[in-house]
């Protein structure tokens, strides 16, 4: 939930401060907007990590809003004046803060609708109709009282969003939380086991469980620890090839995936990866957080001891099937590396067969995909 927003212009663009309750959070928000457009093709989203450890607000208007304390002035004396008419204080309680995840669109790729369009005047977006204008706007300045302003986009306290803006592709309702399960399907059901759907959907957040459907092969469930990192699933890995076949990665109705029951016939499809020591993001503030990216021909290894050289890691690739093009340690540490392979669908077949492949005694591969090339 967003706990506090300031915005400001600085060298003649606009920004804003967004505070939010932990770092996870923030972290969800920063890898899931940070490349979204507002508008096809332009106002790209720059996020970037904030020194600031809080946010102090002084008002709740259209240029800041502390979603914490609704009691807090507009600052407009005039308008404070009026909406303390009646003896309802200053500033009635503002809607219910959104999540990051009511900024997500379905419409044009990489295109971000925003409920906030019209809240720098020339902003203006088709969202913004989905909420309500202020119950002041058309009405003379209430009675004279001189030109109330409006705030398009960023509804005063009350004003629930209407009926429209439910029907905005991609917009959730405060409480609609996206599912932390993913449906997968079109799978190879020759191939597919509870492991290697753990090691690569674990490229884009902390397994808990993986379900194979027991009269279904070629279809599982697959339950992440939030719904950010299932959304993350979703968006990096839905029609790529594995295994010969196109998956298919969608979101579940599902909200939890269910371990067998005594007697319950399942044959080691279902299993539970709640304690795995493979967990990326456990650790908060994890540098994986900030090295998540789309399957690619180029592999990203590390911890890779001292011990092994370039010809020891490709041959291991090359056992496992895959067809490597390039190689290329990091200049100033070694213990990482690029690997080339001939094809997307290889690289991933290699990453699910090679991340924490047994390098020495005390080192495991640990494999990602990568956003350079060699």
């Amino acid at each position: 939930k967003v706990l506090k927003i300031v915005t400001f212009t600085k060298n003649n663009t606009f920004q804003a401060l967004i505070q939010y309750p932990d770092v996870v959070t923030a972290q969800a928000a920063k890898m899931t907007l940070a490349g979204q457009n507002i508008y096809t093709a332009c106002c790209t989203l720059r996020v970037e990590y904030s020194k600031l450890t809080s946010l102090n607000v002084r008002y709740n208007n259209d240029k800041s809003r502390d979603y914490t304390n609704p009691a807090l002035p507009t600052g407009d004396s005039v308008l404070d004046s009026a909406l303390a008419i009646g003896g309802k204080g200053p500033m009635p309680p503002p809607p219910r803060p959104l999540d990051h995840y009511s900024l997500l669109g379905q419409g044009s790729p990489g295109v971000l609708p925003t409920p906030f369009g019209g809240m720098q005047g020339s902003l203006s977006s088709s969202l913004a109709g989905g909420y309500g204008a202020s119950p002041m706007a058309g009405m003379g300045g209430m009675g004279g009282m001189g030109g109330m302003p409006t705030f398009t986009g960023m509804p005063l306290a009350g004003v629930a969003p209407n009926n429209n803006a439910l029907g905005v592709p991609g917009l959730r309702m405060p409480g609609q939380m996206p599912s932390c399960v993913v449906h997968v399907y079109n799978l190879n059901e020759e191939m597919v086991t509870p492991d290697s759907l753990f090691t690569l959907f674990g490229v884009y957040g902390d397994v808990q469980r993986v379900k194979i459907l027991y009269n279904k092969k070629d279809s599982a469930l697959v339950q992440m620890s939030e719904p950010h990192q299932a959304h993350l699933a979703i968006t990096h890995l839905d029609k790529v090839k594995l295994w010969g076949k196109t998956l298919r990665v969608n979101s579940s109705k599902h909200s939890t995936v269910q371990l067998p029951k005594e007697g319950q016939p399942d044959a080691g499809l279902t299993k539970d990866y709640y304690n795995s020591p493979l967990h990326r993001f456990k650790k908060p503030g994890s540098k994986n957080y900030q090295n998540i990216y789309p399957p690619s021909t180029t592999l990203h290894l590390s911890n890779i001891p001292p011990s092994v050289d370039e010809e020891q890691i490709k041959n291991s690739f090359e056992d496992s099937g895959a067809s490597v093009q390039e190689f290329k340690f990091f200049p100033k540490d070694r213990k990482m590396a690029l690997i080339q392979l001939s094809s997307q669908e290889e690289a991933i077949c290699a990453l699910i067969k090679m991340h924490n492949y047994q390098l020495s005694d005390s080192s495991h591969l640990r494999v990602s995909f990568s956003k350079s090339t060699i």
